[in-house]
């Protein structure tokens, strides 16, 4: 007599696009975010520019002198820039990523190509995002092997609490 035995398949490429789509809208929506938070302190520094006085909307600069203000907007807008490209650096220290951003002239939000590489004993896998308005595009390049040993640490990082991204 047999015995039916439970097998399960399981994709790891799936999953890695899946885990990386997830996360890609998340930082597409942080990334928005802190591009509205530039546009704001570039407004901010316009306004300081042109001599008029914002203490009423933003009472921190009651104590600043406009010079130092205007140094410390710009400071703020450079901050924002930054860490709108952070945002798609992947903590896990088994990937290098590269980001690319672009915006044209028929859309409002910039355009993002990331591209994340991890190199595994079982080869080289690449994941590629691109985002195109609100559209975000996930692709999975690599042997199945390499697949599955780079989900295995992501899973492993995840049960360490490491910050997925």
């Amino acid at each position: 007599m047999t015995t039916a035995t439970a097998t399960t398949e399981f994709d790891a490429r799936e999953a890695l696009r899946l885990y990386f789509e997830k996360n890609g809208l998340a930082n597409f929506d942080k990334t928005i975010k802190l591009l509205q938070e530039r546009n704001f302190y570039k407004h901010v520094l316009a306004k300081l520019e042109q001599g008029i006085d914002l203490s009423d909307e933003l009472p921190e600069l009651r104590k600043l002198k406009i010079q130092s203000a205007k140094k410390i907007v710009k400071q703020l807008i450079v901050e924002s820039e930054k860490a709108a490209t952070l945002v798609w650096k992947s903590p896990i220290k088994i990937f290098t990523t590269s980001v690319r951003s672009s915006i044209d002239e028929s859309s409002l939000l910039p355009s993002f190509d990331v591209l994340h590489t991890a190199k595994v004993s079982g080869g080289t896998v690449k994941i590629a995002l691109k985002t195109w308005r609100r559209n975000l595009t996930v692709s999975v390049d690599g042997k199945e092997d390499a697949c599955e040993s780079v989900h295995g640490q992501l899973v492993l990082a995840g049960i360490r609490g490491v910050s997925m991204m």
